[in-house]
C-alpha cells in the first residue's frame, strides 16, 4: 500500500508522505496514476517506450496466441492462487487469458469477477471502483443493455448548436458517405441562426452561416431541425405538417439517411 492506504496501481510514481494526506491530492477525481500516465502519452506518445513494444494484438487475437502456449489449466491454477494470495492485479492479468480466448469460461469469468471486486474494495479513486466494480458485474451476468440515454430529445435540444452538429456528425459511418457530397442549409427561426451543413469525404463539418451552393436548406424552430438533423425521414411529415419548409432538392434527405449508422454508447457506430 502507498502512503495514506492507496492501493498502488501503477508504481509509476508515488507522492511523499506529507503530499499525499493532503485531501487536494487524493484520489477522489483523477488519480495520479491516470495524470501521469496522461502526461507520460502527452509527451512521449504510444511509442514512448520503445520499439520493443509494437502495437498489440486484438485481445481476443493475443488471449488465444497465450491460450494456445499455456492452456487453461496453468492459467487457472495461477489465477486461483493469485487470488488465494491477494495478488488481485496479477489475478486479472492473468485470467484475461481465458476470458478472452473462452468467453464462455465461466469459472475464469467468476475467479476475474473475485479479483476486480477485491480490487475495488481497495481502490480510493471512485474511477477505478466504478471500473472494477462495472468489470465484475459484466463477467458474472453479461453485458447488459444501456437503460439510458446519454442524449435524449431534452438533452439535444439544450446542446448548443455547434455541439448539436457534433453529435449528429458521430452518426455518420464513414465508409458509407465516402463518396458522398450533400450540402444542407439549417435555418433556425426561434434563435435567429443560418449553419450549413456538408457531408463530403466521409466526414460531416458545419459551418456557421448560409452558402449559396446548398442542394437544401431546412426552416423551423430549433426542435423541428434537431428531429430532421438526428432523423432525416422525419422531415417530410414535418413539412407536410407546416412545423418546417423545405426549398429545394428534399432528395437529399433520404439520401443522408443511408449515411447514418444507430450510435450504441457502449460500442460506438452500429451499422445495420
Amino acid at each position: 500500500m502507498t502512503p495514506g492506504g492507496r492501493p498502488p496501481l501503477a508504481e509509476v510514481i508515488e507522492l511523499p508522505e506529507e503530499l499525499d494526506r493532503k485531501w487536494f491530492n487524493r484520489g477522489y477525481h483523477g488519480t495520479l496514476h491516470h495524470d501521469v500516465r496522461a502526461m507520460f502519452t502527452k509527451e512521449l506518445g504510444m511509442g514512448g517506450r520503445g520499439p520493443r513494444l509494437p502495437p498489440p494484438h486484438p485481445p481476443s487475437e493475443s488471449a488465444r496466441r497465450f491460450f494456445e502456449l499455456i492452456g487453461e489449466a496453468p492459467v487457472m491454477a495461477e489465477g486461483r492462487r493469485a487470488v488465494d494470495a491477494g495478488d488481485h492485479r496479477w489475478a486479472a492479468q492473468i485470467l484475461h487469458i481465458l476470458v478472452f480466448a473462452q468467453p464462455d469460461n465461466q469459472a475464469a469469468r467468476d475467479l476475474q469477477a473475485d479479483a476486480y471486486e477485491q480490487m475495488d474494495h481497495q481502490a480510493e479513486g471512485p474511477q477505478w471502483r466504478g471500473v472494477f466494480r462495472t468489470a465484475a458485474k459484466e463477467l458474472r451476468e453479461g453485458v447488459q443493455p444501456a437503460t439510458f440515454a446519454t442524449a435524449s430529445p431534452d438533452t439535444a435540444l439544450a446542446m448548443p448548436t455547434d455541439i448539436l452538429f457534433d453529435h449528429a456528425a458521430v452518426h455518420l459511418v464513414g465508409d458509407r458517405a465516402a463518396q458522398a457530397d450533400l450540402r444542407i442549409g439549417f435555418s433556425f427561426t426561434d434563435i435567429d441562426e443560418t449553419w450549413t451543413m456538408r457531408v463530403a469525404r466521409g466526414v460531416l463539418n458545419a459551418r456557421h452561416g448560409a452558402s449559396s451552393d446548398t442542394h437544401l436548406t431546412v426552416t423551423g424552430p430549433k426542435a423541428a431541425l434537431v428531429d430532421v438533423l438526428l432523423n432525416p425521414a422525419s422531415a417530410a411529415p414535418l413539412a407536410g405538417a407546416g412545423k418546417l419548409r423545405l426549398d429545394g432538392d428534399a432528395t437529399v434527405l433520404p439520401a443522408r439517411a443511408e449515411l447514418i449508422g444507430t450510435f450504441d454508447p457502449d460500442f460506438g457506430i452500429v451499422t445495420p
